[in-house]
């Protein structure tokens, strides 16, 4: 080789060489540029994703405020029925009690017609006995 293609030998070699320092700087650069891109959409997805777990967390709230809501309501609407099967069953006893208070009186106006009729037995009965010894009388003389 000579001496005199050297120089130009070196200076394409540098060029070349400026040209791979080149290539990569400009890779690397777009690499940089996509890592910055890409820590700026983590940091976005992070963001969204405490947004949403924080939209979540209310949504559980509110189901759990709905589902108590609900139960109350339920129970509500159980002693309002039980309230209202005990106001119907007060009226069914009210009425019964009058029932048995007018069979009470019923029964003691039968008791007492009874023993009127008992006694009217009893009195005819005694006006009979005393016929039939009077007829028997009556005969022996």
């Amino acid at each position: 080789m000579n001496f005199s293609s050297l120089p130009m030998l070196n200076a394409i070699g540098c060029l070349f060489l400026a040209g791979v320092v080149f290539t990569q700087w400009a890779k690397e650069s777009r690499d940089a540029d996509a890592a910055t891109q890409l820590r700026s959409e983590l940091a976005a997805a992070q963001d969204s994703a405490k947004t949403e777990k924080r939209h979540s967390d209310t949504l559980e709230r509110d189901i759990a405020v709905l589902k108590q809501s609900f139960e109350a309501t339920r129970l509500a609407a159980a002693k309002a029925q039980k309230s209202s099967a005990a106001t119907v069953m007060e009226s069914q006893l009210a009425t019964a009690t009058e029932q048995v208070e007018t069979w009470k009186n019923s029964l003691a106006d039968r008791d007492s017609r009874i023993r009127e009729l008992e006694n009217d037995l009893i009195a005819t009965r005694r006006r009979l006995d005393e016929a039939i010894v009077r007829i028997k009388q009556a005969e022996v003389r």
